[in-house]
């Protein structure tokens, strides 16, 4: 059942004791998800199998600390295929890539793996079988992110219109009686996204949404559990990268829920210990692209200035794992 957890203070001795009293909830479920894990053990799979190096298009999840890891291990991050000696392996992102690059993969003779989450599968397939049936897609994201990138090329050129808000979605320049769809980025803000999905059926007589959410489940859950610990703390940590979708949605949520001071930092050294309470409360949850060695440092450089009393918020069980990718 979801619900606070407290867990015994840390014992302190003299010199401890004279640090600020900090209570610290913990977001559970925070951090990897089942779609990251995958795409980070299909490169060590593939270093594994081919030996290094071992070329992967674009950041494999928006998480520096991720990417760094995997280079130390023997991967190479590159911007685009023409980067990737022929025949070369290659693994593609867990953001989805438009079929254009997989062709191109296959033109250049690279042993190629899409690492793909599958949530954002999904979404690619109803996005081509709405086509398919003749509806005119709106797709609620945010331009350039690389998922949306990735979806937009499923379907030819002006099948799909782009919309970030609600407010978008009533300006649109389209038939009202235009027959529609509208799919989601996985990595959306639930609210946000509920209220363009409103937005569009107020307009639109005709549109037709996913038979489940496209939010992925992680997104889901480390919302909804920043969503009931925001409003009881002085504070709130996410855990993540300025660059990272999941993260920034994180972020807004907290602000949303009732939080005023809410820090979004890649790790300990981004911290504003002057913008933090001087004792109090504080929240931390983490991005599902966040590993959680960067939760545990972050906790650690906390102890060097307060006396941290850590209890969790457990909301969503999650079980959900993907099949690996085939490697081989």
């Amino acid at each position: 059942m979801p619900g606070f957890q407290a867990s015994s203070p840390v014992r302190a001795g003299p010199i401890l004791n004279r640090r600020p009293r900090l209570d610290v909830i913990l977001a559970a479920p925070r951090g990897f998800c089942a779609g990251v894990r995958r795409a980070i053990d299909a490169v060590v799979a593939a270093l594994d199998r081919h030996g290094a190096p071992v070329y992967v298009r674009r950041a494999i999840v928006h998480n520096l600390a991720v990417v760094r890891s995997l280079e130390a291990q023997g991967a190479i991050f590159v911007q685009g295929l023409d980067e990737v000696p022929e025949g070369a392996v290659v693994v593609l992102s867990a953001h989805g890539v438009p079929p254009d690059v997989v062709a191109d993969a296959r033109q250049r003779r690279l042993i190629s793996y899409d690492a793909i989450c599958p949530l954002v599968a999904k979404v690619h397939r109803e996005v081509s079988r709405h086509h398919e049936t003749g509806r005119h897609v709106i797709l609620i994201g945010h331009e350039g992110h690389p998922e949306i990138i990735g979806t937009m090329g499923q379907v030819p050129i002006g099948a799909v219109t782009l919309v970030t808000t609600a407010r978008d979605a009533s300006g649109l320049d389209l038939p009202r009686d235009m027959p529609l769809a509208y799919a989601v980025q996985t990595t959306y803000s639930v609210e946000e996204a509920q209220s363009v999905v409103d937005a569009l059926k107020t307009r639109f007589p005709d549109v037709q949404g996913p038979s489940s959410s496209d939010i992925c489940y992680a997104t889901t859950n480390r919302q909804a559990a920043v969503r009931m610990i925001a409003p009881q703390v002085d504070a709130m940590i996410i855990v993540g990268e300025g660059f990272s979708s999941n993260a920034c949605r994180l972020a807004e949520v907290a602000a949303s829920a009732g939080c005023a001071n809410v820090h979004l930092v890649a790790d300990a050294d981004a911290i504003d210990w002057e913008a933090l309470p001087p004792q109090g409360s504080i929240g931390i949850s983490a991005a599902a692209s966040t590993p959680e060695i960067s939760v545990n440092e972050i906790l650690d450089a906390l102890r060097s200035r307060y006396r941290l009393s850590i209890g969790s918020w457990k909301g969503a069980d999650e079980t959900i794992t993907f099949r690996p990718v085939r490697i081989g």
